[in-house]
Order: structure tokens, then sequence, then C-alpha cells
């Protein structure tokens, strides 16, 4: 008989405790990615330790096993696999007789030829390969396939990497993972559709077992709180965070997992326009803490958001201080090079905010943009473009900003089919046309390239922010019927942003007073 929803996470809670805690968070990620996904997917895994590689393999098949999917496993060496041709064979073979292939390659095999032709073969591939392919590779295979095959490298599901510091039985977890909330995935339809899903799965869970042990509410309550604040449901993520996950984390006494859930309050808060209280729970909740235990880094992320809170309330000084001489030698003297790019980009934006766009592009072209591009981190490399551009519109260079969005940015984003991240870009696309006066394609662009999108993918916020953007521009026309059209999209965005609590209802209204003030009622 099938496990319930429940009792399977019950199992991959469990699977996940049963190895060290280095591991915890990357076991969870894989085994929810290959239970939840869809029915094609390409995992790549970084697992060099033979005997922790097959401890975690075991735990995942176990998982796996209880939820009634099949898996093979096959290993790929120069004696027995001779090309990517006969690689493809074998994928497909192994595919139709289970739902998961675990694929073992030697060290050395993928070389760089080979990812191109095993790129070519991308398509037919996933048409006829209709598994969770789960590659265990090393570091360097694994670089590689971003280089040689960026093409297939954006179709991946995940990269999971299994390294522990030491091999020793894992204890419970810390109740929340303060990395978990920095790096969100990028909304798309697909994790959207997944993400409602998913809160609805884990509030039933809830619901049906009130008496199920702390040890196993401790991820669910986690995840459905990231959930709630990625879908913009800010109300129902503040009551979740305050009145379920602080008293769990309070009940074991955990001043670490009280500080970052008390950080999670104060991000919904600041999304929600309430910089006093989210400074102040930062200040006096957070830092304390993590000062107290010494954790540098924690530390250095809760000052940057101390800093960006400032920069919002127009301290830039004061913020622009922060990130250069409290947050950025953290992250030097811990060589967290992620860090350090991005708590530079944030000097850029500061800077830019003070007018030194020299400056600022300076900092996006030669601090920001070289490091992600040694960590071949396409997206935040064109999401840095981006920024780039926009420093050159405010700039006036509106021909150069318009051929880094199309040429450069967009293309990027195209390849990861990513139609949230499109969206964005093809409205600041329309941004740009508006200050060239090329007012009909940039109402077009409104039209059908953003709102459109928004709309399908259920993306409240952005949604509401691109109906008043195009209600500004409708203003420029002077036009009764552009007029009657601005006001009815400014009170559709309204009543969502109120509806939602979000800071941007109070810069529509100003925008609504100043346009329709004298109008005849």
């Amino acid at each position: 008989m099938a496990l319930s929803p429940f009792d399977l996470e019950c199992r991959r809670q469990e699977a996940a405790r049963s190895l060290p805690t280095d591991c915890f968070n990357d076991f969870l990620r894989l085994s929810r990615t290959v239970l939840h996904g869809p029915a094609f997917q390409w995992l790549l895994v970084d697992a060099p330790h033979e005997g922790l590689r097959k401890q975690v393999i075991s735990a995942l098949d176990g998982v796996l096993s209880a939820a009634g999917l099949r898996v093979n496993r096959f290993y790929v060496t120069e004696r027995h696999m001779a090309d990517a041709n006969a690689l493809e064979k074998r994928l497909v073979k192994n595919a139709a007789q289970a739902e998961v292939v675990h694929v073992w390659v030697s060290q050395g095999w993928f070389t760089p030829a080979r990812w191109d032709a095993f790129n070519v073969r991308r398509e037919r591939l996933a048409s006829q390969a209709k598994a969770r392919l789960v590659f265990w590779l090393d570091e360097a295979a694994i670089q590689a396939a971003s280089q040689a095959a960026p093409d297939l490298w954006a179709w991946r599901g995940g990269v999971y990497a299994f390294k522990p510091t030491a091999l020793a039985p894992n204890t419970l977890p810390h109740l929340i993972n303060a990395e978990a909330f920095e790096h969100k995935t990028p909304l798309n339809a697909a994790t959207l559709a997944e993400r409602h899903r998913r809160v609805v799965e884990i509030q039933t869970w809830i619901k049906d077992h009130p008496d199920a042990p702390d040890e196993l509410l401790v991820a669910p309550f986690d995840e459905l709180g990231q959930l709630l604040f990625s879908l913009g449901e800010l109300d129902n993520a503040l009551d979740h965070w305050k009145n379920h996950v602080l008293p769990l984390a309070q009940r074991h006494n955990d001043a670490y997992g009280v500080a970052i859930v008390q950080g999670r309050i104060a991000d919904v808060l600041q999304a929600q326009g309430n910089y006093d209280e989210a400074m102040r729970i930062h200040r006096d909740e957070e830092l304390p803490v993590f000062e107290r235990l010494d954790d540098q880094r924690a530390h250095a992320v809760t000052l940057s958001k101390i800093a960006a809170i400032l920069r919002v309330r127009g301290e830039l000084n004061q913020s622009l201080r922060i990130f250069r001489e409290q947050v950025l030698p953290v992250f030097e003297r811990l060589g967290d090079q992620r860090g350090y790019a991005t708590t530079m980009e944030k000097i850029a934006e500061t800077l830019q905010d003070q007018g030194e766009i020299s400056e600022a592009l300076r900092i996006y072209r030669a601090e920001v943009l070289p490091v992600y591009e040694r960590l071949e981190d396409q997206r935040e490399y064109a999401v840095t473009l981006g920024k780039i551009a926009d420093a050159l519109y405010v700039r006036g260079e509106f021909d150069e900003a318009m051929r880094i969005h199309r040429d450069e940015q967009l293309p990027v984003f195209e390849r990861m089919g990513d139609r949230r991240e499109r969206a964005i870009i093809m409205g600041q696309i329309a941004l740009v046309l508006q200050a060239k006066g090329e007012l009909s394609e940039a109402l077009r662009i409104h039209r059908e390239e953003v709102l459109p999108v928004y709309e399908r993918l259920g993306d409240q916020r952005s949604l509401l922010i691109g109906q008043a953007n195009l209600a500004s521009l409708l203003l420029t026309q002077g036009s009764s019927q552009a007029r009657s059209e601005a006001r009815q999209l400014l009170q559709l965005a309204h009543e969502a942003a109120a509806r939602l609590q979000l800071p941007e209802a109070r810069q529509i209204a100003d925008i609504q007073r100043e346009a329709f003030t004298h109008d005849a009622d």
C-alpha cells in the first residue's frame, strides 16, 4: 500500500537525518526535486567521497522506493562506454525500465568534446528518456558541463553537493536554515504551480497531524513560511512565522533558530513597508545572538539587511558605510565570492542613488561581473547586465541600454526558459522605448509581452506594478480614452496592493491623486 504524503515526508526527513549534518539540506532539496519534479529531469550531484556517496544513494533510494518509484543504475567508464552516442542509448534503455536512473561517471570521462556531443542529443534524450536522470559526477565534470554544453546546462533541475567536513552521524539539525531564505528559486510557471501545490499539501499535513513531534514539523514549517513569502502572501507568511515557527524554536530553547525566525519576520515586515519594526528586530533580536555565537556570516547578512533598509529610507551615507566597512570585509575574510559580489552590487546601487553613475558602472563591470563569470552563474551575470543597462538608462544612454537588454541579457533568460524574468526585461525595454519617444511600441510590449505573462504566472505583485507602469505610460498620451484606461488600471493595481498590504499601494495612490484630482466626477 502506498504511503500517504505525510508518511512519505516523515520517511524523507528520517532519511535526511540519517546522513551527516552537512548533507541534510542538500538531501532534502534533491529528494524533493526527484519526488515532485517532472518526469524528465537532469540532475547533477557532486559527491567525491565514495562511502558518503553510497550512503546518500541508499538513503535516497529508500525514499524513492517508499514512494513507489522504480530505480536503476549503471556505470560510465572508458572501457564500457566509448562515446556520447553509447551513453544516450543506455540512458534511453534504462529510462524505459525505471522512473529514476542513477548514472555513475568515472573521473575524466566527460571531456568538453563529449559534453558538446551530449548537448547535441538533448532534445532527443528529453523525448525518449522519460526519467529522472541523476548524474553522479566530480566537480570538474560539472564545471565543464556549464562551459561545453550551455544549452543542456540550462535544462538542469539542480546541482547538489555532498562534501561534509566530518562523516559522523547526524543529530537534529538547527530548527531553521539561515541560508535558505537568501537565494530563492526564480518564479516561473512550473515553480509557481509547484509552490501553490506544496502550500496546500503542507497545510493539509499539519491540520491532519496535530500531534506530530517537533522534529517532523521543523522542515515543513520552514518550507511553508518560505513558500508563502515567495508567493507574496505576506499576511499569511507573517502569521505563520509569528504564531507557528517562532514558538517551535522557543520551545527548544534554540537561540540561533529564534534569531533566524525573527529575521524571517523582519523580512516580511520590510516587504510590507514596516521598515522601523524590521530594523528594530534586525538590530535588537538578531545581531546580539549572532555576535554571541560568533557567526560572522549571519552577522554580516543581517547588517546587509539593515543597510538595505537605510537605503530605502534615504540614509544613503550610513547605508554605504555599513556595506563598505562592516559587511564587505567579512565576506572577503571568509573567501565568500558570492557574498562579495552581492555586497559590491548593493554598494553600486547605493552609489547610483547618490548620482555616482560612473563609479556604479565601474563596480558592476570590474568587480561584480568577473565573479559571476568565475562562478559560472549565468543568471546573476545576466541580472547584473540588466543593472548596467538601468544605470546607462539613468544617464541617458538609451541606445546602449537597449542593446544590452536585447542582445546580452534577454537571450540568457530565453535560453533558460524563464518567462517571468523575460517579462521583466521586456518591461525595461518598454521604459527605454518610452524615453526615446517610441510610445506605440512601448504600449504594445506592456500589453502583449509583460502583463499577460504575469497573469498566467499568477504573480500578483509584478502584475500590479506592470499595470501601474502601463497606466503611467497611458497618462502621457493625453487622450480621454487613454486616461480612462489608466484610471481603471491604477484602480485595479491599488486594490491588489492594498489587499496584499504592499508598500506600492501608497505609491499608486499618489499617482492617482496627482493624475485625477482635478477631473470632473
